[in-house]
């Protein structure tokens, strides 16, 4: 594909990175430091401007596949779309906004936008399995099913247990999609085995978690969440606090910057105690008449985030969260045992790929910080597959897990007579396997 992305910031030179490979990118920014970066490590055609200038364009005049507006500035995304129409034809558009006021169907029609990506709405949803699901590090959610994938770690006493001996307990209600042990990520046969201190990634539905958490927690009784403490009064810690507040949840939101408190508390219309406070986590706790039951480092910071997260958990806390904007520090949290959940940088990074990677049948995300990639492919009641098996190439097989979701129950791939009408083809593999495992897939979405 020919694809222009607007913005040299860490989402335009991660998307640029990832694509490049198989893509004709063009990038355009207005920072030196960004573009001469951008030249020297990555393999695409830069062009230094003002994306909101249509001299800028001068040289783009072969027709896009693909334009992705992701600078900091919703105008300026907003305006990009509406110059590159006057330029050249572009078959698809995808704009990243912060400001709820611009997520309108209208705004999208008259621009002709395809995809608009909400990341700090995106990030906060997340929460609302919080309360619901304590135990759980993070979720993520399917259109085609209400099947969830979720990480659970095995506590430090866990007995260890055959993966295939552990799933007969749970009436084939349950898959075990990825196991992260260490640093290192891998996607589990029915022979493998969970381990102590295992982050196992399961993907199930949410009447079974709680069956599953008494079965990996070691604490089956786990204090109620109700109070919570939020680093960060930018838009995302305000998204937030707005779902844990709609949760029942007590929330003091903390920023050292005056102007974000006060912003804060007039979108927040006192539903949240907001304070201005230099980070002191000391002084947080003690002045709290309450024991805080979590605690969420949502500020731009990776670096600052983990160590106030490090901080929460010597304080005692029992549910630590931290926001990561960066890739490699996802990492590191996990091997702190910290919760990580992406930022609206990697929000939107991993999003944007999964609407371009996407057909109008299959669905991908990335999950366990992007070392692991999910497929779905549901069958539709036109479907030429119906009542058919297609055969798994050798390799493909080799390299992946499928199986059928079917009536809220799953089952192995090879273990079916024939696909039904609305059953849901779901695959796992490594990132590195994702293009030969999810090229299978879209081929016999090509019917």
């Amino acid at each position: 594909m020919n694809i222009v992305i607007a913005g040299a910031g860490k989402v335009g030179y991660f998307l640029a990175q990832e694509l490049m490979v198989d893509n004709e990118v063009t990038i355009i920014d207005s920072k030196d430091v960004a573009i001469q970066n951008i030249e020297e490590t990555l393999d695409v055609l830069c062009i230094h401007g003002d994306v909101e200038d249509p001299y800028t364009y001068r040289n783009i005049q072969k027709d896009i596949d693909l334009f992705v507006a992701v600078t900091d500035t919703d105008e300026v995304n907003l305006l990009s779309c509406l110059i590159i129409d006057n330029i050249v034809n572009v078959k698809e558009k995808i704009v990243r906004l912060k400001n709820n006021f611009f997520i309108n169907d209208n705004i999208k029609k008259k621009l002709g936008i395809s995809t608009m990506i909400t990341p700090a709405l995106n990030v906060a949803e997340n929460f609302n399995y919080l309360v619901d699901f304590p135990h759980v590090n993070n979720v993520k959610i399917f259109d085609y099913t209400k099947a969830l994938l979720l990480s659970i770690r095995a506590h430090e006493k866990f007995e260890p247990v055959m993966i295939s001996t552990f799933i007969s307990k749970f009436d084939n209600k349950i898959i075990i999609a990825g196991i992260e042990r260490g640093n290192k990520f891998s996607i589990p046969g029915e022979f493998d085995m969970i381990l102590p201190n295992d982050l196992i990634y399961f993907l199930t539905f949410p009447g079974v978690v709680n069956e599953i958490r008494e079965n990996i927690c070691n604490k089956l009784d786990k204090q109620a969440i109700k109070n919570c403490i939020i680093y960060g009064a930018n838009q995302l810690g305000i998204e937030i606090s707005k779902v844990l507040a709609k949760k029942g949840l007590n929330i003091k939101l903390i920023d050292k910057n005056i102007e974000n408190c006060q912003h804060a508390n007039t979108i927040l219309k006192n539903s949240v105690e907001v304070v201005k406070s230099n980070y002191d986590l000391d002084a947080v706790v003690e002045n709290s008449t309450n024991d805080i039951n979590v605690f969420i480092a949502a500020t731009t910071d990776d670096e600052f985030n983990i160590i106030k997260c490090i901080e929460a958990k010597q304080k005692g806390i029992e549910k630590v969260i931290g926001i990561y904007n960066n890739k490699q520090y996802a990492i590191l949290m996990r091997k702190l045992e910290i919760e990580v959940i992406r930022g609206e940088k990697m929000n939107a990074y991993y999003t944007i790929l999964e609407k371009i990677n996407a057909t109008s049948n299959i669905i991908q995300k990335a999950f366990c910080g992007g070392d692991g990639t999910v497929c779905l492919r549901r069958i539709f009641p036109d479907s030429k597959l119906i009542n058919t098996k297609p055969p798994i190439s050798a390799k493909a097989n080799d390299k992946g897990r499928f199986y059928i979701i079917r009536d809220k129950k799953f089952y192995l791939y090879i273990d079916i007579e024939k696909i039904e009408e609305e059953d849901i083809i779901v695959a796992f593999m490594q990132k590195k396997d994702t293009s030969l495992v999810a090229n299978w897939l879209k081929l016999q979405s090509s019917e």
